[in-house]
């Protein structure tokens, strides 16, 4: 009876780790916003969405100044981590897609220029 008990408690403890373990594609994906300066109360909005070859980059600036997208993601080939910047002047909505940055491979998205 102890034997059946522990067994059955580590397979409920094993499902609900499954269970609650989100799938990569979700775990990648996300979404970020930051502040203007000018005028006060807007946002420099972006998001993203990675697929099995790119990810494409969605971004509605309302600010009156140009924002960077810094992207951060290792190369599944050769392992070097690499930085990419995207641009997005005053005022622009719109989307960029970064060939080669994957799910899985995403490191970091975060607002500035890379070093």
């Amino acid at each position: 009876m102890r034997r059946i008990i522990g067994v059955t408690s580590a397979v409920i403890l094993a499902a609900g780790l499954v269970a609650a373990t989100p799938d990569v594609a979700e775990a990648a994906a996300g979404k970020k916003s930051l502040k203007c300066v000018k005028p006060k109360g807007s946002k420099f909005n972006i998001s993203w969405s990675p697929g099995t070859s790119s990810t494409t980059f969605y971004f509605n600036n309302h600010c009156r100044e140009t924002h960077r997208i810094k992207v951060w993601a290792t190369d599944s080939a050769s392992h070097l981590t690499k930085c990419v910047n995207v641009a997005v002047k005053p005022g622009v909505k719109g989307k960029k897609r970064l060939w080669g940055v994957i799910k899985g491979n995403i490191d970091m998205v975060t607002f500035g220029r890379c070093p």
